[in-house]
């Protein structure tokens, strides 16, 4: 019996607080994705929107990008960046807050949620070029993969005694939770919270049927990835609490790759630095708070950790 119904109609989808409307995005989306499209109108879209393009100007200025002098002007920006890098900029900068948000309810601490949306990113753009498919999509539907679960911690605050037993968005267990308290899991509402904001299709569907790909139609092999790159979240942030990183890199994922382990190791070292660049860009956005000598204790202590696992990887050997 559901102890907490939900009508997914009455959830409020609104982002208090974010600089760039998640309406935007859309847009934006589909004009980079369309060979077909002026690149002044892409420019033009940025141009008028003050947020969006102090973002960009902030971002092409940063450690990572700058090329060595300042950058002043907007379209000097956007050419130094280039399209595609600006959709994803500004996307994972604009969501940036709320999936920082803690979700208390799931044992998930402030940041790590957001860890685990742009590692999964990175891998879906990734595995995207591998299978022919749309970088720009693949990339957003990695990001917000899980965002439904923002909105049903927000209806948690009404119900304090819920806890769930499973964390990750990426394990089929906690949607199953989630059915039994909601009667709805965080892949139904975060599919309905994006097509409100305007996603296309090819995003949303995806992101509905990341538990059943053989239900996303034309959509599937989109969502097939989605499943790929969950499974690779938790080696790419370098998590050595995660089971995962722990046993070493997945020998089903790598076999359903068609990769060697040297290769799929090689494309994780590369999707590490990518989110170790989505990082700092964020701390730039944003200076981390100092953290407290406990919290020193147990950050070295996972890096420890780390480092005797081999950055994760564990120290038992794989055949394939």
């Amino acid at each position: 019996m559901v102890s907490h119904p939900i009508n997914i109609e009455e959830m409020q989808s609104d982002l208090d607080g974010i600089a760039v409307s998640p309406q935007l995005l859309p847009k934006l989306q589909q004009m980079i994705s369309d060979c077909n499209t002026n690149p002044d109108e892409i420019r033009d879209m940025i141009r008028m929107d003050p947020a969006l393009s102090a973002m960009i100007l902030k971002t092409a200025n940063s450690a990572y990008f700058n090329p060595g002098y300042h950058i002043d002007s907007i379209d000097d920006a956007i050419m130094h960046l280039g399209f595609s890098d600006v959709y994803q900029i500004v996307t994972m900068l604009t969501f940036s807050d709320l999936l920082a948000e803690p979700l208390k309810s799931y044992g998930i601490s402030a940041g790590e949620f957001w860890q685990r949306s742009v590692a999964c990113a990175f891998a879906m753009e990734r595995l995207a070029r591998k299978y022919s498919e749309d970088a720009g999509v693949a990339y957003t539907v990695g990001l917000l993969h899980g965002i439904g679960m923002v909105f049903l911690e927000r209806e948690i605050k009404n119900a304090p005694h819920i806890e769930f037993q499973s964390t990750l968005s990426e394990d089929m267990a906690l949607a199953n939770e989630e059915l039994e308290v909601f009667g709805i899991n965080h892949a139904k509402v975060g599919a309905a919270m994006m097509r409100e904001w305007g996603f296309s299709d090819e995003i949303v569907i995806p992101v509905l049927n990341q538990f059943e790909p053989s239900e996303a139609g034309k959509h599937e092999r989109m969502a097939c990835l989605v499943s790929f790159a969950k499974r690779m979240i938790s080696t790419i942030i370098n998590d050595p609490s995660s089971s995962a990183s722990a046993r070493g890199p997945d020998p089903l994922l790598i076999a359903l790759l068609h990769l060697t382990k040297d290769e799929y190791l090689k494309v994780v070292d590369q999707l590490r630095t990518s989110f170790e660049k989505a990082e700092s860009l964020v701390h730039e956005k944003k200076p981390r708070r100092p953290a407290e000598p406990a919290e020193e204790g147990v950050i070295k202590q996972r890096i420890k950790k780390a480092i005797a696992s081999n950055l994760g990887y564990g120290e038992g050997s794989i055949r394939l």
